[in-house]
């Protein structure tokens, strides 16, 4: 881990890194190991994935086919971790055969963005190709410039998470020169794309015991051979219990950030060498709640007082009556509070973690309240997979935060 350490907030040789993540990997002796390889769809990124798939993927992944081994890889827009991901992957590197001791599941994350030089100036955002010059990362040159599009709505909510308008800061040249705009953004996109990878691995257990690692990085696309920034490191290890991580790295702060270029590119803030703790973000939301509403008027309803006591009788015997019964509960507290109680969802592990950014933003009261109840609707779609102790446990939950 010392010599990825060494290489935060560095620009290096690409090859240089997904060696470092190789020799990091192989030191801790796996039985198993995957990786997921998260890029922009722009083919200039062809290069960071040649790299990662020889220096990496193959002295360590398992043989998919004969003499064939693959990356789990998504390729998308602006290089957005999409939600479950990490999961299909951990189904796909479980080896039956191999189960004792540890497995090792590498995630990288590449942001990207051109660089260009005028003398020994760098220059940041577009690159020639084809014959014209077209901006890179096209994807975060558009939320930069404010288009709306799917993708971009994505990248935004990322941005503006917890309250802190990051792409307000990104285009004030007060806080961040213009012309380090491109690149300072593209390293932002790496961090909280990781945030977002690291917070999926925080929410499940996984079969067998898994060390994750995740590197976000930023491609730096050139006319010549592309070299790679190292944001950070994020580890958590299944063992530690549901919900453990740890961080090394930038924060996501663009205000923060002492950009210096010498030969290579340098970035400092004041916690780039302090491991610390992953920020638990499904309790987070609850703080944020809590800071904006000192406490949560009690709803009296008579189907509710008669869920209650049914659940606390332990009436509920058969999974389809309690799996009902939870359903009803859902519907009558999302009429009478579905903010407070999408909040309590998703902070007890009921509703997905793909809803991070939303339930945050109701939490903070932007959010209108209708998308506290498709997450709701969302849960109560789940509940015909419950068993009678897990409609029991949350219907408790619900009681609670209602009768408080």
């Amino acid at each position: 881990m010392q010599r990825l350490r060494e290489m935060l907030g560095k620009e290096l040789n690409v090859d240089t890194v997904n060696r470092a993540l190789r020799d990091f990997v192989r030191g801790r002796r796996p039985n198993i190991v995957g990786a997921v390889h998260v890029t922009c769809s722009d083919e200039t990124e062809r290069e960071i994935v040649e790299s990662f798939q020889h220096w990496f993927a193959e002295p360590l992944l398992p043989e998919l086919k004969f003499w064939s081994r693959s990356v789990f890889r998504s390729a998308n827009l602006g290089a957005r971790y999409e939600w479950g991901a990490i999961r299909i992957a951990d189904e796909h590197y479980d080896n039956p055969e191999l189960r004792e001791g540890q497995r090792v599941l590498a995630i990288k994350l590449n942001s990207h963005v051109a660089v260009d030089r005028v003398g020994t100036t760098p220059v940041f955002g577009k690159l020639d190709r084809y014959a014209r010059q077209s901006p890179c990362c096209g994807a975060i040159h558009a939320l930069l410039e404010g288009v709306r599009h799917p993708a971009m709505d994505e990248l935004r909510a990322a941005f503006r998470y917890d309250g802190r308008d990051r792409l307000a800061m990104l285009l004030d040249p007060q806080i961040v020169p213009s012309e380090l705009r491109s690149f300072a953004a593209a390293v932002v996109n790496a961090r909280l794309q990781a945030r977002s990878a690291i917070v999926d691995i925080q929410s499940y257990t996984p079969d067998l015991p898994t060390f994750f690692v995740v590197l976000p990085c930023v491609t730096l696309n050139r006319a010549q051979r592309d070299t790679e920034f190292v944001v950070g490191m994020y580890w958590a290890d299944s063992r530690e219990g549901l919900g453990k991580a740890h961080y090394v790295g930038l924060g996501d702060d663009p205000s923060a950030y002492r950009i210096q270029h010498r030969q290579m590119l340098m970035i400092e803030d004041d916690h780039l060498k302090q491991p610390r703790e992953a920020r638990d973000h499904r309790q987070e939301v609850v703080t944020e709640w809590r800071a904006r509403h000192a406490e949560i008027p009690a709803v009296k309803d008579a189907r509710i007082e008669e869920i209650a006591r049914k659940v606390r009788n332990d009436s509920l015997t058969s999974a389809r009556m309690a799996q009902e019964t939870l359903k009803t509960l859902l519907w009558i507290a999302a009429d009478a509070a579905p903010v407070p109680l999408s909040v309590l969802l998703f902070a007890k592990g009921l509703a997905g973690v793909h809803h991070l950014y939303r339930v945050h933003q109701l939490a903070r009261g932007a959010a209108p309240p209708e998308q506290a109840r498709d997450i709701i609707e969302e849960v109560a779609d789940q509940t015909s997979k419950y068993t009678v102790e897990q409609s029991t446990r949350a219907a408790r939950a619900i009681l609670e935060h209602l009768e408080h």
